[in-house]
C-alpha cells in the first residue's frame, strides 16, 4: 500500500484525521450536485421542456438500483475497512476482489434487466405518450451504462475504506467536466437531445470507473496487475451481503416514505409547493454535510475496530458527532436569519410576495432542529461501522420512515396544514437522533465487553 495515497484512521490526532477524511467527501457531494444541475440546465436550454420532462419523469427510476447497490457497497466497505485496520493483507485482498466481483455481476445484471424491460418500466412511471419514445431511448442508454456507475461507487467505497477520500473527489471533478462538455457537444452542438445527455453521462461514468480502478491498482500491491480478476471468497460474500442488505433495503424504502410526504405537500396548493421547493434548495448543504459524516464515521469506526482500538472508536465518534453538529448549527443559523434574501434568489420578483413569507415560516421552524438530523447521521455511521447494520435499518425505518408515514396517515388529516407536515419532519429528526445516540451508547458498553463484534464473526 502506498502510504501517500492512504489515510490511516487508526493513528494520529483524531480530529485532524476526521477533518482531512471528510472534507473531500463533502466536496465530492457538492461536485455531483453541481454537475447534475448543469446537466438539467443544458438539456432544458437545448432540448426544450419535452427533453427536460423526458429526463425528470424517470429520475427516480434509476435511484432504486443505484441506491440498493450503494447499500451493498457500504457493507463491503465495512468489511474491507476492518481488515485494513487489522493489517490483514490476505483477507484484505480477498475481500477487495469479492466486492469488485459483486459489483461487476450485479451491475451487469441491472444493465441487462433495465435495458430489456425499459418499456414496461416507463409504463409503470406513467410517462405521457408524447414523450414516451424520447424517454425510452434515454432510459435504455442510461441503463446500458448503469453498470459503470455501480462499479465506480463500489471502487470509490473501497478507496475510502483505505482512508483515501481524495482520489474519489478528484475523479468526480474529471467526471463532472467530461459530463458537462459532453452535454454541450452532443446536446448543444450536434442536437442529439436526451440521447446525447444519456451518452455523455454514461461516457463520464465509464471513464470515472476506469480511473478509480487504476487508482486502486496502484494503491494496493496485491491488486496490482489483476484487479479485474473475478473472484468470490465464500467467507466474505455472505458477510458483505449480511451487512449491506439492511442498508440497501433502507435506501430504497426511505424515498418511498418521502414520496408519500411530497404527495401530501402537493395537495397544499401551488404557492406552498413552490415555497417547500425553495426550502429544499436552501437546506441542501445541511444534507450534504450530515450525510457525508455517516460514511466517514463508518469507515473510521470499522478501521479502528479491526485495529482493536476501542477508546479511539468512542472518542472519534463523539468528535465526529460534535463536528457535524457544529457545522450544521452554523448553516442552520444562517438559514434562520436570512431565509428571505436567500429564498429570493430562486424566485422571480413577481412571485416573491406570495412565496417568500412561507419560505421564511417553514425555514425558521426547521432550522433549530437540523442538529438532530446531524446527530442521527453521525451515530448511524458509527453503529454501521461496528457491524450493527440491521438494527440501524430498523431504527431508521421505525423512527424516520414509519413515524413520517404514520403521521401523514393519522395526524395530518386532523390538521391539514403545511405546518403539520413540517412538524412531522422535525419529530422524525428528534426521534431518530435520540434513538441512534442511545443505540451507540448500548453498543459502546457491549464493545468493551467483547473484543470483536459481528463484523469479525
Amino acid at each position: 500500500m502506498k502510504k501517500e495515497k492512504t489515510l490511516n484512521l487508526t493513528e494520529g490526532n483524531i480530529l485532524k484525521v476526521l477533518i482531512a477524511f471528510i472534507i473531500p467527501i463533502i466536496a465530492g457531494s457538492l461536485i455531483q450536485q453541481l454537475y447534475t444541475t448543469v446537466d438539467a440546465i443544458v438539456v432544458g436550454q437545448f432540448a426544450g421542456k419535452t427533453g427536460l420532462a423526458a429526463i425528470d419523469s424517470v429520475y427516480t427510476l434509476f435511484k432504486f438500483p443505484i441506491n440498493f447497490m450503494n447499500g451493498l457497497a457500504s457493507g463491503a466497505t465495512i468489511v474491507i475497512s476492518s481488515y485494513f485496520g487489522e493489517k490483514n493483507d490476505k483477507e484484505l485482498d480477498c475481500s477487495i476482489h469479492t466486492a469488485f466481483t459483486l459489483a461487476i455481476c450485479l451491475g451487469v445484471a441491472c444493465s441487462v434487466i433495465g435495458a430489456v424491460f425499459a418499456p414496461q418500466l416507463i409504463n409503470m412511471m406513467s410517462v405521457p405518450e408524447e414523450i414516451f419514445d424520447m424517454t425510452l431511448s434515454y432510459v435504455r442508454i442510461y441503463f446500458a451504462g448503469i453498470w459503470s456507475m455501480i462499479l465506480y461507487n463500489m471502487v470509490a467505497g473501497i478507496l475510502r475504506s483505505f482512508g483515501n477520500s481524495k482520489s474519489p473527489f478528484y475523479i468526480l471533478i474529471v467526471c463532472a467536466i467530461i459530463n458537462v462538455v459532453g452535454d454541450l457537444l452532443l446536446v448543444g452542438v450536434f442536437g442529439m437531445g436526451v440521447q446525447g445527455a444519456a451518452i455523455a453521462t454514461v461516457a463520464a461514468q465509464i471513464i470515472s470507473a476506469i480511473l478509480a480502478i487504476r487508482t486502486l491498482s496502484k494503491m494496493h500491491n496485491h491488486c496490482d496487475g489483476h484487479v479485474w480478476r473475478i473472484k468470490f471468497c465464500k467467507e466474505h460474500m455472505p458477510r458483505m451481503v449480511k451487512l449491506g442488505f439492511p442498508l440497501a433495503l433502507q435506501s430504497i424504502l426511505f424515498p418511498i416514505a418521502n414520496s408519500m410526504i411530497q404527495a401530501s405537500v402537493n395537495t397544499m396548493g401551488t404557492n406552498t409547493i413552490a415555497a417547500w421547493s425553495v426550502c429544499a434548495k436552501l437546506d441542501l448543504l445541511i444534507w450534504l454535510v450530515a450525510d457525508a459524516m455517516s460514511p466517514a464515521l463508518s469507515t473510521y469506526v470499522a478501521q479502528n475496530l479491526g485495529a482493536d482500538k476501542k477508546d479511539r472508536i468512542v472518542k472519534g465518534t463523539l468528535y465526529g458527532a460534535v463536528m457535524s453538529v457544529g457545522m450544521i448549527a452554523l448553516i442552520s443559523a444562517i438559514l434562520f436569519i436570512f431565509p428571505g434574501p436567500l429564498g429570493s434568489l430562486f424566485i422571480t420578483a413577481s412571485d416573491q410576495a406570495a412565496i417568500i413569507p412561507n419560505v421564511i415560516k417553514y425555514m425558521q421552524m426547521m432550522a433549530p432542529f437540523y442538529i438532530f438530523y446531524a446527530v442521527a447521521e453521525a451515530f448511524t455511521g458509527a453503529c454501521c461501522g461496528l457491524g450493527d447494520t440491521l438494527k440501524s435499518m430498523i431504527i431508521t425505518l421505525t423512527f424516520t420512515c414509519g413515524l413520517r408515514v404514520a403521521s401523514i396517515l393519522f395526524i395530518l388529516p386532523h390538521f391539514a396544514s403545511m405546518e403539520c407536515i413540517v412538524w412531522i419532519y422535525i419529530a422524525s429528526w428528534i426521534a431518530a437522533g435520540t434513538a441512534f445516540a442511545t443505540n451507540f451508547l448500548f453498543l459502546r458498553r457491549k464493545m468493551f465487553k467483547k473484543i470483536k463484534l459481528s463484523v469479525d464473526k
